[in-house]
């Protein structure tokens, strides 16, 4: 459930449309099981944007079982898609939902620990002269990591391009810790602050914070 109020969560879910059939199902499932994934408001949101910008390159930090990977593939289908996730659970789970997925062929899963793996990707990318860069980036991992992870994401990223971060309200701990939960997620909490105020001090960035959903960051890299 999301941070806004349940009636009013409803009401917006209730003109959820899925990409297709197959992508119900497999919310469906996911949700019957509690996996982790988009909520089905900041779903509709990504859509318009992938409608507005139509990315080519889509970089995604936090796969789990795999289904925003597949909602990207599917809303863009001449984009590919890079995810990236170490959870042993998630990894096996993700590998067979591609798998089972003609859009899985689109889809590059990068297996290990994400600032890892970037650096990685950006050592590759200097050694090669390799100009095949992001143009989309959704980052949905460990929240006291985003500072690290957008940083990393930037170097990968064209100038003009947009990169969005989910949960940035964690359950609203981050507005206000005297919700139930905040204090065992405290550094989760003090972390996520840190990484909202680097992104609005910089002036090279322009950022829009929304409540949608668990709350999304919305930056654009100044070409």
């Amino acid at each position: 459930m999301g941070f806004t109020n349940d009636k009013v969560t409803e009401y917006i879910n209730s003109y959820y449309k899925p990409v297709d059939e197959d992508l119900a199902s497999f919310r469906e499932l996911n949700e019957q099981n509690e996996v982790p994934l988009i909520l089905r408001e900041t779903e509709g949101f990504l859509s318009l944007l992938l409608e507005m910008t139509k990315p080519s390159h889509i970089l995604e930090i936090g796969t789990a079982y795999g289904y925003s990977a597949v909602f990207f593939a599917k809303k863009c289908p001449g984009a590919r898609i890079t995810t990236i996730d170490r959870s042993a659970k998630m990894i096996a789970a993700a590998e067979s939902n591609f798998s089972d997925r003609e859009e899985g062929d689109r889809i590059d899963f990068r297996i290990g620990n994400a600032d890892e793996v970037l650096d990685e990707m950006i050592a590759g990318m200097e050694s090669s002269g390799n100009e095949d860069l992001f143009d989309f980036v959704f980052i949905d991992a460990g929240k006291s990591h985003y500072k690290e992870f957008f940083d990393r994401a930037e170097r990968l990223t064209k100038p003009g391009s947009l990169i969005v971060c989910d949960n940035i309200l964690m359950h609203g701990w981050t507005v206000d810790r005297s919700y139930e939960g905040a204090k065992r997620h405290r550094t989760n909490v003090k972390y996520m602050r840190q990484f909202i105020e680097y992104i609005h001090e910089r002036e090279d960035l322009t950022v829009s914070l929304l409540s949608s959903g668990d709350g999304l960051a919305v930056i654009r890299l100044h070409e």
